[in-house]
């Protein structure tokens, strides 16, 4: 009796926190972002969804997974979406962690490949230099090596914005 009571609680907050979610990306509802989390946390949150929503205007969240433990939610989605410039679709797949505290979200992690996203909407990005043990010698050609970004496809200085990750505590 007493598991299959723990078993519905986690069942309930995990689709509470799908709904939330389906409401704020794909509906676009930032009333539950302020319900949801403290308001420093909800403004950072909603200028990284009223930004990616502007960029992505079909954008689409599916929820594959949410797991509960204590005051913690693991929430793993996929993201689809077209870039209003590019025209190219993306396709995102990540984790968000939230922590669960007083009625409200007062920390959440999200962690995805955004250069997957810069892949797929056809940039080409070389890390600067300073950021690999490699950096200033190329090892098959002992050449030196600049930092390079290939803006030419670039329509417009928004497509730089594509996505973030947003840690805030």
């Amino acid at each position: 009796m007493l598991i299959s009571f723990l078993v519905a609680c986690a069942s309930m907050k995990e689709q509470a926190i799908e709904q939330a979610m389906d409401k704020i990306w794909n509906q676009g509802d930032l009333t539950v972002i302020d319900a949801a989390y403290t308001p420093e946390l909800a403004a950072e949150v909603k200028r990284f969804v009223v930004d990616n929503r502007a960029l992505y205007p079909d954008i689409h969240i599916n929820i594959d997974n949410t797991i509960v433990k204590d005051d913690w939610f693991v929430t793993q989605w996929t993201v689809n979406g077209t870039h209003r410039d590019l025209k190219r679709p993306v396709k995102l797949s990540g984790v968000s962690i939230r922590r669960y505290e007083g009625g409200k979200f007062v920390e959440e992690t999200m962690v995805y490949d955004l250069k997957s996203v810069y892949d797929q909407l056809g940039f080409r990005v070389i890390p600067p230099v300073g950021t690999s043990p490699f950096d200033g010698v190329s090892p098959a050609a002992n050449q030196v090596v600049s930092p390079v970004i290939d803006t030419s496809s670039f329509p417009a200085a928004s497509a730089l914005a594509v996505s973030k990750t947003t840690t805030v505590a």
